[in-house]
């Protein structure tokens, strides 16, 4: 027997005669449109709170999570090897040992920075190295500016020195705090890769050649406290 027969035969012995279809968006306003059951409105807003409370509970989480790893996440952008604050003190101390200031130059006073701060090590030493290399700077035109040749040398073969032993330059896409390594055993400073050393190496020359002009911005834009 075909399925046809069959289906014929099925709607034949149908008691219910068919009734015409209503278009689907009739039916869903008639059935929208009746009351609903109020016993599940209660359902549904103690269900709503539940999950709003858990959305709550996940964000309180996640923002928790995120600041408990706050320090850490500090750490790996600036590098993995950092120090608190009294080290970087202690760094800076240090490095006045080693490194020579002009003739009445003073070191600055040592701000600690937040107790909850964190910096690349030998931060601290870089701090003393660019304040010494600033201070230099000033001396020399300060040199030039009375006509005193023989100081004018001087300042320019500290320079030198500095930039020489203390000073290096980061890897193109080196992360911010970048050191070198092995760690060096002397205070150092890290000029990132864009040509600001560049920079620097060009304003001795041109102050050496007569020309202190890019020296003399130098000295004004980051002239250390404690200049004469």
């Amino acid at each position: 027997m075909s399925t046809d027969s069959v289906m014929r035969r099925v709607r034949r012995a149908n008691p219910v005669p068919a009734t015409r279809a209503a278009p689907d968006e009739h039916l869903f306003a008639r059935i929208v449109s009746r009351p609903g059951d109020v016993r599940l409105a209660g359902r549904a807003t103690r269900s709503t709170r539940r999950r709003r409370r858990a959305s709550t509970l996940a964000i309180a989480v996640a923002v928790a999570a995120l600041l408990a790893s706050t320090a850490y996440a500090v750490s790996r952008l600036i590098g993995d090897d950092v120090v608190r604050p009294p080290v970087t003190r202690q760094e800076y101390l240090a490095a006045q040992a080693q490194l020579d200031l002009p003739p009445g130059y003073a070191w600055p006073h040592f701000n600690m920075p937040p107790a909850n701060s964190v910096t690349s090590r030998g931060g601290g030493g870089g701090r003393a190295v660019l304040i010494a290399q600033n201070a230099w700077e000033c001396y020399w035109v300060a040199a030039i500016r009375r006509g005193d040749a023989r100081a004018g040398e001087r300042a320019h073969a500290k320079l030198d020195a500095l930039l020489h032993d203390h000073v290096y330059v980061a890897p193109v896409g080196a992360p911010e705090g970048w050191t070198p390594t092995p760690l060096p055993a002397v205070p150092f400073a890290v000029y990132a890769h864009d040509g600001g050393l560049n920079w620097v190496r060009a304003s001795y020359a041109q102050a050496a050649a007569g020309n202190p002009r890019q020296l003399a911005q130098s000295c004004r834009a980051n002239a250390p406290s404690g200049t004469p």
